[in-house]
């Protein structure tokens, strides 16, 4: 066999092959599916790669129309995100107690230093939900202008105006 037919079969081999392996080892039942192990790297990087991709993809074009440095409207994205969100993101440095380490993929912790996302991409996941995570679609159930809100918010949450910091920072309400 000439080498470069060789070469190229082996390639071909480990492109069919090693897809085809690991898809008979998930099918055999030999893949974690519990929702408390530390997932491996392999698995996590490209899920997180693919879920920024998406939500830069759907939110491109998207302009947010809560001004930045609005208060009113920072506020009401904190008290929205304490009522709804905190449950599973979490608070100012509180971590969630199920959302940080019982669930799967884990949950974003926003108050203990989560990427922080463009607004128009939190827009999209907020609303949209994101599949395969847990993360539910709040499409119907929140207003747009009230979803923008929070995205601001959290967008923010790093460059607070003072007032704003303040209240995100006292966690009694």
């Amino acid at each position: 066999m000439p080498p470069k037919f060789a070469t190229a079969a082996a390639f071909v081999a480990g492109l069919v092959l090693l897809p085809l392996g690991a898809l008979l080892i998930g099918l055999l039942g030999f893949l974690s599916v519990d929702g408390q192990s530390e997932p491996p790297g392999w698995e996590v990087a490209p899920a997180r790669t693919a879920v920024h991709a998406a939500l830069a993809r759907q939110a491109r074009g998207l302009v947010d129309p809560v001004k930045p440095d609005s208060e009113a409207d920072l506020l009401a994205g904190l008290k929205m995100f304490r009522d709804d969100c905190a449950g599973c993101h979490g608070d100012y440095h509180i971590l969630s107690a199920w959302g940080a380490k019982g669930f799967y993929p884990r949950v974003p912790q926003f108050g203990a230093g989560a990427a922080v996302l463009p607004a128009p991409q939190a827009f999209v996941a907020i609303k949209h939900g994101i599949r395969y995570s847990g993360m539910g679609a709040w499409e119907g159930m929140l207003k747009d202008r009230q979803i923008w809100q929070i995205a601001t918010f959290l967008a923010r949450r790093e460059t607070l105006p003072p007032a704003v910091r303040a209240r995100w920072q006292r966690t009694t309400r």
